[in-house]
């Protein structure tokens, strides 16, 4: 081949590869990114803090602050544990021992949130006159008590009147006389003293009822030589009259007299029933004589003699005996809604289980005076004079007890009665099978 044909096919080759070239597909163009959208400016947020672990709640209420504790509150008490009063003395004074052991747990706090212990400081008169005199001083002058309680008879009761009156002391007293709170001569309460327990007028009222009921118009009139039994006779002497009842015939005896020839001059007046005025042991020992001299004669006794030693002495001779008494004797046959029933039910409950003895009308008299003495002791504020201390619990006796409640039933005592009994509450019992039962007025025959 000449050069000339070399070149022809070099120009032909070069022509072909041009036409390939502009006959292929133009390329892709690569897509552009889209302009981005226009949105408002904002601030960024600021980045939160991760949240602190929360404790978790506490399953109790937190401590309360102890309540601030002030004084020890002071309560003198004394019965006649031993010596011829003590069948009503002894269950006083372990009603004192129960109710001290319960303040010894809880103390009491005042209306001003402070808290006190109280201390029962206990004695015994051995049911002597001049020893009472004696610890009352004591109680008042070097234990320095606010309140005392004292004592078991209307006697020995009566022997502290000048005591506790003079040394600006409230007392309250768990006996039964009139005269211990009320000046005979004046007829006005006496300043410093209380008492929660009946009086032989309200039994001898009750006792006229019942003999009225009965239709008995001639009653003999026994009664022990001591305060308490002459109390009980002059009591039916103004009682009794007023229902048309007549006592034919009385005389006092000897507490610890064995032999009755009051008895021979009983049966020859012509009475109807006899009327016994004693407690315990004199009272049971009068009934058997009684008893046994005439057999078919009725007997009442007064509130004096609702002990279990009437029962557990007189024995069978007590059977068929009436008398008026507290509730707390027949607590268990009181209707629901008597306030009486559930207080007395604790009461005796406690009572029994601490002594193994069945209650008495005496221990109910130990127990509404200890409650009327810490109620009073409860309004008591914190600090003030030993005198000021003495002087509220006595304002609050007086003036802050309406429809308390006690063993008997709801009490409300004023500047004009330190007693506050209403003479309804008291039940009318029979002996039945050696237990004190409730005889309902349809039952009186």
């Amino acid at each position: 081949m000449n050069v000339r044909n070399v070149l022809l096919l070099l120009a032909a080759c070069v022509l072909i590869v041009v036409m390939v070239a502009a006959c292929a597909p133009e390329p892709t163009p690569t897509p552009k990114p889209p302009a981005p959208t226009a949105v408002p400016t904002k601030a960024p947020e600021p980045t939160k803090a991760p949240e602190a672990t929360k404790p978790p709640a506490p399953t109790t209420a937190p401590p309360t602050a102890a309540p601030k504790v002030g004084a020890t509150w002071k309560i003198g008490f004394i019965s006649a544990a031993t010596g011829a009063a003590a069948s009503l003395g002894v269950p006083e004074r372990d009603v004192a021992q129960i109710v001290a052991a319960e303040l010894k747990a809880s103390g009491i706090t005042g209306p001003d949130g402070v808290k006190h212990d109280v201390q029962i400081i206990i004695h015994d008169d051995q049911s002597s006159a001049d020893t009472v005199v004696t610890l009352a001083r004591r109680l008042i002058e070097q234990d320095q008590v606010q309140v005392l309680i004292a004592t078991t008879q209307s006697g020995t009761s009566q022997a502290i009147v000048s005591v506790v009156t003079e040394a600006k002391v409230p007392n309250i007293s768990m006996a039964s006389a009139r005269s211990i709170i009320e000046d005979p001569a004046t007829k006005k309460m006496r300043e410093w003293i209380f008492k929660p327990v009946p009086e032989n007028t309200h039994s001898a009222d009750k006792q006229a009822e019942y003999l009225k009921a009965v239709k008995v118009t001639k009653v003999c009139h026994l009664y022990e030589n001591s305060s308490y039994g002459q109390d009980t006779f002059a009591a039916a002497s103004a009682s009794f009259p007023k229902s048309g009842i007549t006592i034919v015939y009385s005389d006092a005896y000897d507490p610890k007299a064995t032999e009755f020839p009051q008895l021979a001059k009983a049966k020859a007046s012509g009475c109807e029933a006899i009327v016994i005025g004693a407690i315990p042991p004199a009272s049971p020992v009068m009934n058997v004589a009684a008893r046994d001299a005439l057999p078919t004669i009725r007997i009442i006794h007064g509130h004096g003699s609702c002990s279990p030693d009437l029962v557990k002495s007189a024995g069978k001779a007590a059977e068929g005996t009436v008398m008026p008494c507290g509730k707390i004797l027949v607590a268990d046959t009181l209707a629901d809604a008597d306030p009486a029933k559930a207080l007395n039910a604790k009461l005796i409950k406690a009572y029994t289980d601490a002594t193994k003895q069945s209650i008495s009308t005496f221990a109910g008299h130990a127990y509404d005076s200890l409650q009327l003495a810490i109620a009073a002791l409860k309004l008591l504020p914190d600090g003030g004079t030993l005198a000021d201390q003495r002087k509220a619990v006595r304002d609050a006796l007086e003036t802050k007890m309406v429809k308390f409640p006690t063993t008997h039933g709801l009490y409300t005592l004023s500047p004009t009665d330190h007693l506050g009994f209403d003479a309804a509450e008291f039940a009318f019992v029979v002996v039945k099978d050696g237990k004190f039962v409730v005889l309902p007025k349809d039952q009186w025959k």
